[in-house]
């Protein structure tokens, strides 16, 4: 907005203060100023200055002067140069209007009077210079002095005919619950609102906040004239009508200077105009006072030591005498600042910390330490976060791409959570589980041709304990399956990604999260009803699932499996997929961290070992920790370890059975083997061979 530099020394004493220097202090208090331009022909100069959103109350240059005032701490003054003389009514008809309007949910201020016996308006040339400045036609009527009150007060004032509406006496209403389609308004909403409406006399001159009736707008050889003023609600104007004359109201103008503005425009009409002014009806209704209390240390936390070589705070006087060069009416009492503020700053001035800002803004910013105090307490990343970032890590390097889905889906059981108020009908309950979403993924980029996706997720799941509590954790999922894994050679064809090879990927997690020893791999079972409640069993394959524990604790991590054959078909994927899901909460638990003090060292023998490699066949219903378990338990002084070294299969009398390549490492601690030893491992081997035929 454009200000005039004179304009502003009517208001107040700034000419001894050099034009720049202005432009910088509104600066530093945070106003922006665009440009200054040296108008010649008025001997005048232009300030152009950027009015930020919630301090529209500057928008005119009695708000400029006001703004001024405090930040120079140089005192306004007297806004209008000749004391106004008029009538103004204070007996039955006050109470008229006080019946008329205090439950308007609209009008905060009105003043309206008739003006009769207007003779030829005669255009100052003062005040056409002032509307010229401000880059305003001078029409040569009574609006421009409408115009010049606009800019210096803000305020908005109309003119009707008087002779239009009635020549009885004054008689005003007020009109509720009048509907109104608001797709008319700057909003484009078109929705039913309610307004109100003023009437004069039984007709309707205006519909509050929105416009004027222009069968009654004043007009060139109008002898006769009614001049109404209003300041409305912005609460009202946000709940109804938005247009641009309604957007005048949500400036927060100075309702101290209601009365002020309309008193000159009325002073000016009937100066212009020789005309005679009649009884002045007003309505003021009161405004709740805004209170704040502010302790001193939250102001000396915040705003911090004094720029200079003491680094002391600002004292005690120094922030009581900006606050009340604010205009904020301070109490200092027990380290506590309590003020009022102004009715025109309730829009900006809502909490302590704007209270806070605005004394830095006026003492200046930059007379406080612009560095951040020394923090002796090092930040940190708890365990959590940071395996979290691990698991992200490892597993973009295995090459998965990162998923992300909704924490919302359709299907429920007792274990949802379901929403009272969902968006859409397939986003009415949280998920209590990741796969879901993850085969939903799949699903769509094979369809699109994308067949070998492979990913995971890390998100927050939600289910209902049997206690009826509510319980959220952190799972990493994901989905494994590739038709183009891997080939043996150049000249082979690739082969898909195998179940052994997908619980590898898992395994080389464990392993670099150093948790690999303290993960126990077992089989489904489907009486379990913990897991079976827990997880959606009916879509792994039960021979090639497996539920993942913590070896120690027994306490449950996830689970790993096989999609079953029907989901393939169901889903069109023409390849293996594995999917897999664990809590991340519970692998933090698992990993084990280690320091010098918790290592316990033990000797390794010096002897020599001796291994035997054997081929067993495995039975359908015999699980291989059974068959370790048994081995160790005939020698387990002499074994040093078991491994499953190959897996193959033979084709016996046309049946395919499969076979198992053990490794056992025999090894004494105190002696070398002998040959009494030697023949016990061998009748040893002889007889797992035997049991396993």
């Amino acid at each position: 907005m454009k200000f005039s530099w004179k304009s502003l020394n009517e208001l107040i004493n700034i000419k001894h203060i050099q034009i720049n220097t202005l432009a910088s202090k509104l600066t530093l208090a945070g106003f922006e100023v665009e440009e200054i331009i040296y108008v010649d022909y008025m001997n005048d100069y232009v300030i152009n200055i950027d009015i930020i959103a919630n301090r529209q109350d500057i928008a005119c240059v009695i708000g400029l002067a006001e703004e001024l005032s405090i930040i120079l701490d140089i005192p306004l003054k007297d806004p209008i140069s000749q004391i106004y003389s008029g009538n103004y009514n204070k007996n039955a008809d006050q109470q008229y209007l006080l019946n008329t309007f205090h439950n308007s949910k609209s009008i905060l201020n009105i003043a309206i009077q008739h003006i009769k016996n207007i003779q030829v308006f005669k255009l100052p040339l003062w005040l056409k210079n002032y509307l010229i400045i401000h880059e305003i036609k001078p029409s040569e009527t009574i609006l421009d002095i409408i115009h010049y009150i606009h800019i210096k007060w803000g305020q908005d004032i109309h003119i009707l005919d008087y002779q239009s509406i009635t020549q009885e006496p004054f008689n005003i209403k007020l009109i509720n619950s009048i509907q109104l389609n608001k797709v008319n308004s700057l909003q484009s909403i078109n929705k039913t609102v309610q307004t109100e409406l003023l009437q004069y006399n039984k007709k309707t001159i205006s519909t509050n906040g929105y416009s004027i009736n222009n069968r009654y707008t004043y007009k060139s050889l109008s002898s006769s004239i009614i001049v109404l003023s209003t300041i409305l609600d912005p609460i009202y104007i946000d709940n109804n009508i938005r247009n641009k004359t309604s957007t005048k109201h949500l400036k927060h103008i100075n309702r101290n200077y209601f009365m002020k503005a309309y008193r000159e425009a009325i002073q000016l009409i009937t100066k212009f105009t020789s005309s005679k002014a009649q009884i002045e009806y007003s309505y003021h209704r009161k405004q709740l006072k805004r209170i704040i209390n502010i302790p001193k240390n939250l102001i000396y936390n915040i705003l911090g030591p004094l720029n200079n070589q003491s680094r002391a705070y600002t004292p005690i006087h120094i922030i009581f005498n900006i606050l009340l060069q604010l205009r904020f009416q301070p109490q200092y009492k027990n380290n506590i600042f309590t003020v009022i503020v102004p009715l025109h700053r309730h829009e900006d001035i809502q909490r302590p910390i704007d209270i806070i800002e605005e004394i830095g803004r006026i003492y200046g910013f930059n007379k406080f330490i612009d560095n951040l105090p020394a923090k002796n307490q090092q930040g940190y990343i708890n365990d959590n976060t940071q395996n979290i970032h691990k698991i992200r890590k490892i597993f973009r390097d295995i090459g998965l791409h990162e998923i992300k889905n909704y924490s919302l889906q359709k299907y429920s059981n007792d274990k949802h959570i379901s929403l009272h108020n969902p968006l859409a009908q397939d986003q009415s309950h949280l998920k209590t589980s990741l796969l879901h979403n993850l085969i939903q993924t799949k699903e769509y980029n094979i369809k699109h041709r994308n067949k070998n996706i492979e990913g995971f997720e890390i998100g927050n799941i939600f289910y209902k304990e049997d206690n009826k509590s509510f319980r959220e954790t952190t799972n990493i999922g994901g989905v494994l399956g590739n038709t183009n894994f891997a080939r043996q050679s150049w000249s082979n064809s690739v082969h898909e990604l195998t179940w052994f090879q997908a619980k590898g990927t898992i395994e080389e997690l464990f392993d670099r999260l150093k948790l690999k020893s303290s993960i126990e791999w077992v089989s489904i079972t489907q009486n379990n009803y913990a897991i079976n409640s827990y997880y959606n069993l009916n879509i792994y394959h039960q021979k090639r699932s497996a539920l993942l524990y913590n070896k120690f604790t027994k306490e449950h991590l996830g689970i790993f499996g096989e999609l079953t054959k029907k989901l393939h078909d169901k889903l069109n994927i023409h390849h293996k997929t594995y999917i897999f899901e664990m809590n991340i909460n519970a692998l933090s638990q698992t990993i084990r961290k280690y320091n010098h003090l918790k290592y316990i060292i033990k000797p390794y023998s010096c002897y020599p070992s001796v291994t035997r490699d054997i081929s067993i066949r495995l039975k359908f219903d015999l699980n291989i920790d059974y068959i370790k378990k048994s081995i160790s338990k005939n020698n387990s002084r002499l074994i040093e370890s078991i491994e499953i070294f190959n897996e193959y299969e033979k084709i016996i009398h046309s049946k395919k059975e499969k076979y198992i390549g053990i490794r056992i490492t025999y090894r004494a601690q105190n002696r070398t083997l002998n040959d009494k030893d030697i023949i016990n491992i061998d009748n040893q081997i002889n007889n797992i061979i035997h049991d396993y035929l």
